[in-house]
């Protein structure tokens, strides 16, 4: 009897050993993020800077704003660093973490104000914003009509340039469409003259 109490003895003084040899070898950081009117920031980062190593520890802060940095090397000093877009980023230094400690940091964010610069626009010599306008224009100069292939000499084969036009077969010939309307609404004007020729626009 005195053996078996002897060795029950023994074991729970082994376990004893055992547990105290398996103690917390580090430290940890842990707080939750909000705005000013106490609202959670989920996703806001936490950065903890060991200064004197370099090394960074990180991590997201949950849906309700809570976030935790175990495993943290014990002593320090560490730089905290807190950041959310939008929002003014904090930063805590000087922290020192003790052996087993859950350093406790809760960190309030501020709306970040922007001041905008003012904008001049000019416009250049060639008037690049003309009032008078009232619709879409396309230009073309005598040097891009020379340098077009055109083997029937058709008003098709200069609209082309203007991406609202569309040239198609008609009943009566080529049918040139404007911004998608019907070839019949087409204006043809040729030095300030009306010269419009519904069924034959292409002769």
């Amino acid at each position: 009897m005195m053996k078996k109490l002897l060795l029950i003895f023994t074991l729970l003084t082994a376990v004893s050993f055992a547990v105290l040899g398996q103690g917390s070898t580090t430290a940890s950081i842990r707080g939750r993020v909000t705005d000013i009117n106490k609202e959670p920031l989920p996703g806001a980062t936490i950065i903890a800077l060991h200064s004197p190593t370099g090394v960074e520890y990180g991590n997201l802060a949950d849906i309700d704003g809570f976030y935790r940095l175990p495993n943290l090397p014990v002593g320090g000093p560490y730089k905290i660093t807190v950041s959310y877009v939008g929002f003014t980023t904090q930063e805590k230094e000087n922290v020192f973490l003790s052996l087993g400690q859950t350093f406790s940091l809760n960190v309030k964010l501020s709306d970040e104000v922007f001041e905008l610069e003012t904008v001049v626009i000019r416009a250049g010599k060639g008037e690049i914003i003309d009032g008078n306008r009232t619709g879409a224009e396309t230009s073309i100069s005598l040097e891009n009509i020379d340098a077009t292939p055109t083997l029937s000499r058709s008003l098709a084969d200069f609209t082309r340039f203007t991406p609202q036009a569309k040239v198609g077969e008609g009943n009566d010939g080529l049918e040139i469409s404007i911004g998608g309307f019907n070839p019949r609404y087409n204006a043809i004007y040729i030095d300030g003259a009306v010269n419009n020729d519904v069924f034959g626009l292409a002769n």
